[in-house]
């Protein structure tokens, strides 16, 4: 009896893992939008590439990623009721003089609205855009705002966030 239970414990958690699924967290398709290239088959291989690119550095506009020639759309799973839409969202340079960016990973595509907001909670400066997913940078110019400290609410859908900036 005492040998039996340990096997049977054993082989319960063995049917539990395989019982278990794994779901990847992002998906990509990956395309080729070039300018020159060409693709074929060698040996039952298909063989894609691209000639003379001049886009070496990764471009975004929150719709589309260029990447050194491919087009790399993110897909993701659907979003669990009640999960946060955005992450990683970051304001630099803090303290900003002419321009601060704002960055963020959108996980869905969503009507974006920026806000700065001063101490007497007056609205100096709102911005709504429609983004699609993936990591976006925004440019605030903050050259015309008087020194201080300001917050920059960032709204998605019904996720609204803070944060402080610094003017100086």
């Amino acid at each position: 009896m005492k040998c039996i239970l340990p096997k049977c414990i054993l082989a319960l958690c063995a049917l539990t893992l395989l019982c278990l699924t794994a779901h990847a967290q992002l998906i990509l398709n990956r395309q080729v939008t070039a300018s020159n290239g060409g693709s074929g088959v060698v040996n039952g291989t298909r063989i894609q590439y691209t000639i003379g690119e001049s886009v070496v550095q990764t471009i975004s506009d929150g719709r589309l990623l260029l990447t050194q020639g491919f087009q790399q759309p993110e897909e993701l799973p659907p979003l669990a009721p009640g999960a946060s839409p955005v992450k990683s969202y970051l304001i630099f340079p803090n303290p900003a003089v002419s321009n601060a960016k704002i960055q963020f990973d959108l996980l869905l595509e969503a009507t974006t609205t920026i806000q700065v907001i001063n101490t007497a909670g007056q609205t100096l400066h709102s911005q709504v855009i429609r983004l699609g997913v993936g990591k976006t940078t925004v440019v605030l110019p903050v050259n015309h705002f008087a020194a201080g400290i300001y917050t920059v609410m960032l709204k998605v859908g019904s996720s609204i966030y803070y944060e402080k900036l610094i003017v100086q």
